[in-house]
């Protein structure tokens, strides 16, 4: 993980990724960056984890990693307020602007049964 001096997901592995399947591989799509958000983890945690891959970061083995182009946020039910925090504090600080907020509802399997769960995706574009 190259983010591990701000603490970023393991599941972020380069830094030009990150679309995530169900089953944890990352294929990469270079400059733009897919950050699932849940709240599992703290507000901070995330807020961070956005910041580094704006303003780029040096890895544990000491090589740079430039900074992403594009940061898609998402987050479902109790973390929509998290990956609203997280969107606002990148845009406070002037190093992104928002691009597009998407809301939706989609259906999900809990326990055989399928629900409505409450979804936000908020588009981020580096600052230039």
């Amino acid at each position: 993980s190259w983010l591990k001096r701000v603490a970023h997901p393991s599941s972020f592995s380069a830094h030009s990724a990150l679309k995530m399947s169900g089953d944890g591989e990352a294929t990469t799509t270079p400059g733009m960056v897919d950050m699932k958000v849940t709240a599992k983890k703290s507000q901070i945690f995330y807020i961070n984890s956005a910041k580094a891959f704006f303003t780029g970061v040096i890895d544990k083995d000491g090589k740079k990693r430039e900074p992403v182009c594009v940061l898609n946020i998402s987050g479902l039910g109790e973390a929509i307020n998290i990956a609203a925090s997280a969107a606002n504090t990148v845009v406070k600080e002037g190093l992104a602007t928002v691009a597009k907020v998407e809301t939706s509802y989609p259906d999900l399997m809990t326990n055989g049964q399928e629900r409505g769960c409450a979804r936000i995706l908020i588009t981020l574009h580096k600052k230039i």
